[in-house]
């Protein structure tokens, strides 16, 4: 590491499309994560419709227990927990009913235990003229809600990739310097790079994004999630590359998307803490990307908890 580079603060987004992880896993998962060095879990599958569009409804009893449970869990790890709510579409019909609806849903999560408060705008249709106005009125009405000492949101566009505009709709002209002029100083920023799923990531790219949100941005690293039904065959195994030490400066902090696969999502996440890995973790920052055939799946080793692989046992 060069004099005057740093390492920003390292958390994990569970934010991926596809069958969230096990409750046992996951919370094995976080403890090595934390003795890796990652301080702060944001909980936000993208399964969990009662994080999206299900979320005016309560969580299910037995749900709502195993979020207390992992609130409980990462404060005895020392562990910064928050949930991504995304409040489906709510810029559309930003009614008093809505209001209130939101305004509850909050203060449930409140319930569970939650040090950070995510409102995730992502992966919505965003084409709307006053886009930025409307998000940043949601998220203050966040602010001054939740018992949660920090906030961060991720904007539909949070990437300068077009793909985006193909998806979801042309962003509105100025967007994100808007959305960067109203929000809040307080607020933290969601960013995933010049595309969604980074390939590099410049300090030139993010001093700008920094210029316009007037923020540094949290780089939400989509690395090594591997949803959708493409990525999904395969296995990111590589340790991360194209995260210049020289990075640290710009951001704000830094969370990474793991793998559908909890334990081996442990392997690319120890290269961001080399003194702490061991010698098997880290020959393994050179392995491939790793292709499995669906039909070849029945022969591999099972992973995670069925097996108990583990670090200690790779």
């Amino acid at each position: 590491m060069n004099a005057g580079d740093m390492v920003p603060e390292l958390g994990v987004i569970e934010g991926y499309f596809g069958k969230p992880w096990r409750h046992e896993d996951r919370k094995r998962v976080l403890a090595q994560l934390r003795e890796l060095g990652y301080s702060w879990f944001h909980h936000a599958p993208k399964a969990d419709a009662f994080l999206r569009r299900r979320w005016r409804e309560p969580h299910p009893p037995a749900a709502f227990a195993e979020l207390a449970d992992l609130s409980a869990h990462c404060r005895s790890l020392d562990m910064r927990f928050g949930i991504g709510l995304s409040p489906y579409e709510l810029y559309r019909d930003y009614t008093v009913a809505a209001r209130a609806d939101f305004a509850a849903k909050l203060q449930a999560l409140d319930e569970i235990g939650i040090d950070d408060l995510a409102i995730l705008f992502d992966d919505t249709r965003g084409d709307v003229p006053d886009l930025a106005a409307r998000e940043a009125e949601i998220v203050h009405a966040a602010l001054a809600t939740t018992r949660a000492s920090r906030v961060v949101m991720c904007p539909t566009y949070y990437s300068d990739d077009r793909m985006l505009d193909v998806v979801f709709g042309q962003r509105p002209s100025g967007y994100l310097d808007e959305l960067g002029r109203r929000l809040d100083p307080r607020v933290g920023v969601y960013w995933t790079g010049e595309e969604i799923c980074a390939r590099e990531i410049g300090v030139g790219h993010l001093a700008r994004v920094a210029e316009s949100l007037r923020r540094k941005p949290t780089l939400w690293d989509n690395y090594p999630v591997n949803d959708g039904p493409q990525m999904s065959r395969f296995l990111h195994l590589r340790g991360f590359t194209g995260r210049p030490s020289a990075i640290g400066t710009h951001l704000a902090a830094h969370a990474i998307n793991p793998a559908l696969q909890p334990h081996l999502s442990l392997i690319p996440a120890a290269t961001f803490s080399p003194s702490r890995i061991p010698a098997a973790i880290a020959r393994s920052s050179c392995l491939p990307l790793v292709h499995v055939p669906r039909k070849h799946w029945w022969k591999r080793r099972p992973l995670s908890s069925e097996t108990g692989l583990t670090l200690s046992t790779l």
